[in-house]
């Protein structure tokens, strides 16, 4: 793959010395992203890399921008994608990226997946003949593959045999290959769950989020070469740009923050399965001061300015008291704030955890070597600008209409909102539910459904000629268990004393089953959800 233009060079008495600097170059190619390749020269050619972090369209854009980098330099390209060629190409020039001249001509070719490929991948009984039909369509041209999502061969549970043949194969392919993959909460690394995949790829690019539209980027190898070493790079993604050199990114490391023990932590308790376990482990590892009240905390804060961080741990059912401890806190202390959860929480619920100006969250099962290792780097990174766009406000400013509403809404106006979500990048991922019962009415139902849902969140409920559909904003079907599981309840409740709900409840995630969920909403197949 050359980089140069070499041709004109062969009787030149240096040329043995550019040849070898030709080799050199060869051996890495530009990712796309301007700091990056400043900073490490850019990706390995021929090389499997993993775009690391948690839901939201970095992912996507870093490997869009990564694929563009090669069609403006002339090589063949891949997208591997779960959305038409229409919807690729369209997301694909909302950022800055015109993949339909290359795309015209051949250079890019764009491969989509059937809805249920992703299902029938991870159940084959010999994923290698997945791989080898992949290999077939995909050919030994390109030189670029981008996949995105990653899901479509990385969903299936620790070291898979689909994902341990995809990543194989992917190695194993001459192009470079840049696949993406989503981790849940705010993270800098892998979980422990997904060690293997470090040693099965050349490297990860891990993009975590800042604030705002603020990314740190690090270029992590699976096998350091001498002298190599991590180094985070900030990043800014912006709409028709990509991600690119940040504007201004002030810095608050510990360093400066004179007076701040890094050892010093305060624990605003607000209850849970696990509270006694997380003071038990504050106290052994920090000198902790403990609080069951945000008001307490405040008062510690005012009174003591050696403060460290910050850690505040809450059920699901105490968020908004979570968000409301930490908008307060922030102006008044330079401690990194760190959120942890034992409940899975929804994606909207994180977002304005982060937006009140937390330097991490963690949610789900907690591992307390994770929690101590995510509060020490937070404590030694410092705490981050609050994002300025929040001012105080919940949810996405596009969503305001829908939420003065109620969130209740005609069948085609909940079908048209749908479609106005799918086509942005960042609200595109919500589940939507099929709910039906014989048991009660459906003007019942559908006041029931309206009654559980977060219309300030998003949240829509509609009814059709047998039952209600309901989306759930930035939800997705592994977090919903709790939720469904209350819903069964009430309509159980409200079916009677003794009476059966005879309930029938289907979820479906977008964009993942966006078939089915047009078909459900009697969209014409050529029309999006």
């Amino acid at each position: 793959m050359p980089v140069t233009d070499t041709q004109s060079l062969g009787d030149h008495p240096t040329s043995d010395i550019l040849d070898a600097v030709d080799e050199v170059a060869v051996s890495l190619v530009p990712s796309g992203i301007g700091p990056l390749d400043e900073r490490t020269g850019g990706l390995k050619c021929g090389g499997s890399y993993l775009i690391v972090g948690t839901p939201g369209p970095a992912k996507m854009v870093a490997a869009f921008q990564f694929l563009f980098a090669g069609l403006e330099r002339g090589e063949p390209g891949v997208l591997l994608s779960n959305a038409d060629e229409e919807g690729s190409l369209g997301v694909a020039r909302a950022w800055g990226f015109d993949f339909d001249r290359y795309w015209r001509d051949g250079t890019l070719r764009i491969l989509g997946f059937k809805d249920d490929f992703e299902l029938r991948a991870i159940r084959s009984v010999e994923p290698e003949e997945v791989l080898e039909e992949l290999g077939m369509v995909v050919g030994q041209e390109p030189m670029r593959i981008a996949v995105d999502p990653g899901s479509l061969f990385l969903a299936g549970g620790v070291k898979s045999l689909l994902g341990a043949s995809f990543l194989r194969w992917a190695r194993n392919h001459p192009a470079t290959v840049c696949t993406t993959f989503s981790i849940d909460g705010a993270t800098t690394g892998l979980p422990s769950a997904a060690d293997w995949l470090v040693n099965a790829s050349t490297g990860r690019l891990i993009l975590e989020w800042r604030a705002e539209d603020l990314y740190q980027l690090t270029l992590a190898k699976a096998v350091p070469e001498a002298g190599d070493r991590e180094e985070a790079i900030s990043v800014q993604l912006k709409p028709a740009a990509g991600l690119v050199t940040p504007e201004s990114w002030p810095s608050r490391r510990g360093r400066d923050r004179p007076g701040v023990n890094e050892d010093r932590l305060l624990l605003i308790s607000l209850g849970g399965e696990h509270a006694q376990d997380v003071e038990a482990w504050a106290s052994g590892s920090f000198t902790a001061d403990v609080v069951s009240e945000p008001f307490e905390a405040v008062a510690r804060v005012q009174s003591d300015p050696t403060f460290g961080g910050v850690l505040i741990h809450a059920p699901r059912a105490r968020i908004r008291e979570a968000v409301q401890a930490c908008r307060a806190l922030r102006p008044l202390t330079r401690a990194a704030i760190l959120f942890a959860s034992d409940d899975a929480i929804r994606s909207t619920d994180r977002i304005q955890i982060l937006e009140a100006g937390v330097d991490d969250c963690l949610s789900g099962v907690i591992d307390f070597r994770e929690l101590d290792l995510r509060i020490r780097q937070a404590i030694a990174s410092g705490s981050k600008p609050v994002p300025e766009a929040a001012n105080g406000q919940t949810g996405d400013p596009s969503l305001t209409s829908v939420i003065a509403e109620g969130g209740r809404m005609s069948l085609a106006d909940f079908a048209t909102e749908l479609r106005r979500r799918a086509a942005n990048p960042v609200l595109t991922f919500f589940c939507v539910l099929d709910v039906a019962s014989a048991a009660i009415e459906l003007s019942a139902l559908e006041d029931l459904l309206a009654d559980h849902v977060r219309c300030d969140e998003g949240d829509l409920v509609a009814s059709n000629s047998r039952g209600c559909v309901v989306l759930l904003q930035g939800a997705r079907e592994g977090q919903l268990e709790p939720f469904l599981a209350r819903l069964r309840t009430r309509i159980g409740e409200r079916a009677g004393e003794g009476g059966a709900p005879d309930l029938a409840l289907d979820v479906l995630s977008h964009p993942a089953e966006s078939a089915r969920i047009r078909t459900l909403l009697g969209i014409e197949g050529g029309s999006e959800a």
